[in-house]
């Protein structure tokens, strides 16, 4: 009686072995969706750093701001544009980091 409850592998886990497959692939689409768009967020970023410079007036730049900044701008694009610059903010990629907006608006 009880090698019965050995017969189901899983023990009902199915679900739990199919939200982890759904994230293992969104997490590979999010990692591809982003080397597919580097080119263009790099200059997504460059032509905001420029834009936010102009807009600040002198004041000091928030990362919120910059962060705000660059995913409006990438989301003017296409919806995968703004996931991948979401993706790479969240990452923080050096050209997501306010302290590289003058390096950024200088290339």
């Amino acid at each position: 009686m009880g090698i019965i409850g050995y017969s189901s592998p899983d023990w009902g886990m199915g679900g739990y072995y199919a939200r982890e497959d759904m994230r293992q692939a969104w997490d590979d689409w999010e990692d591809e969706n982003r080397r597919l768009h580097e080119s263009e967020l790099l200059e997504i970023a460059k032509k905001s750093a420029r834009e936010f410079i102009r807009d600040a007036d002198g004041e000091p730049y928030s990362q919120e701001d910059w962060e705000t900044y660059l995913t409006d701008d990438a989301s003017r694009i296409d919806k995968d544009t703004e996931a991948a610059m979401n993706y790479a903010i969240d990452d923080r990629e050096w050209f997501t980091l306010a302290e590289n907006i003058g390096r950024l608006a200088n290339s």
